[in-house]
């Protein structure tokens, strides 16, 4: 009998390693303005088997992803938005320590004339 509890521990553990899409969830970077302010974004990303989809700071603000994609041979990520009256939104980046929960996405984030690197961390 404590066999069989075990192996069924061992199998419910498995279950819950299981993440699935490895940008699934929330990921929140920081920027520091030169002014020295900084700027949170948050990035709120969920696969449904063809699409990556999303929300850029999620809130009466939001702006939805309208295209998003991720090159598993070199784990480049890209997306593309419209912001505030059609303002563009892009970023370009890599995924970073993949066998963790915490995984990163660096790279360069672009918002009509800005700029600037950032560094995403999943919560």
């Amino acid at each position: 009998m404590r066999a069989v509890f075990a192996g069924l521990l061992l199998l419910a553990g498995a279950a819950v390693a299981q993440e699935g899409f490895p940008l699934d969830g929330t990921w929140r970077g920081v920027h520091a303005a030169p002014d020295g302010t900084q700027r949170t974004i948050v990035l709120i990303m969920e696969w449904d088997g063809r699409v990556i989809g999303g929300t850029i700071n999620p809130g009466p603000d939001s702006v939805t992803f309208e295209s998003a994609s991720l090159a598993p041979a070199d784990w480049k990520f890209t997306l593309a938005a419209s912001g505030p009256g059609g303002t563009p939104i892009a970023f370009t980046g890599t995924l970073g320590d993949i066998g963790r929960y915490d995984r990163t996405l660096t790279g360069k984030w672009s918002e009509g004339q800005q700029s600037f690197d950032i560094r995403f961390v999943r919560e």
